[in-house]
């Protein structure tokens, strides 16, 4: 498949709140160019798909397949269908981790590039995956937030809080961006300036 028979592939069969973000994520590892990108929650696998199709660095996909109180609660069948898909798009970059955020943590030495934070959403567990995961982060490394836009989960409330400097898409639930890299962030703006929140 080429990178554009790829991302159709997961548009298609891979449906998502999270796609909207698909285009951003695609710019970003080419921007970045990370060795080490982590996505906190596979779920469906739309994410961890969108960052791995231009085949740049290692994503490790970390989920523990159970779902959660906000998402709902998933079976084994999730798992096998992320396998599968990521089969069909021989996406030979993406490293599925089968466990929870803090039982990889145990173990995990690996300088990120770039974190993506979409697990439990409410205040304690979002806070506590930021704190303990932005350990890794590389010193111009980029964390980014989804449902930073919901106004019922607790993702929008540490969002505000987060003092580095940040920007937010407002569209596909929120995606909020926070890096050192104040160029980055600013090249984010120009290029996708329709989709920013004016407050940050």
């Amino acid at each position: 498949m080429t990178i554009q028979e790829k991302c159709n592939y997961i548009k298609e069969f891979v449906p998502s709140v999270w796609s909207g973000h698909s285009k951003f994520a695609d710019w970003l590892m080419r921007y970045k160019n990370p060795s080490v990108m982590v996505d906190l929650g596979v779920d469906s696998g739309c994410s961890t798909f969108s960052f791995a199709v231009c085949g740049i660095g290692t994503v490790y996909g970390i989920d523990w397949f159970r779902g959660d109180p906000n998402t709902g609660y998933r079976d084994e069948k999730t798992k096998i269908e992320v396998m599968k898909h990521i089969n069909v798009l021989d996406l030979f970059n993406v490293n599925i981790m089968h466990m929870s955020f803090d039982d990889a943590l145990r173990d995990w030495t690996l300088p990120i590039d770039i974190l993506h934070i979409d697990g439990y959403h409410a205040y304690d567990a979002v806070s506590h995956d930021y704190r303990e995961w932005t350990k890794f982060l590389k010193p111009n490394g980029v964390v980014l937030l989804h449902d930073t836009c919901t106004e019922w989960l607790s993702v929008k409330e540490w969002f505000h809080e987060i003092q580095e400097p940040k920007l937010n898409f407002t569209n596909s639930y929120g995606l909020g961006v926070d890096s050192k890299d104040t160029v980055l962030l600013q090249d984010i703006r120009n290029n996708f300036a329709s989709l920013m929140d004016s407050r940050y």
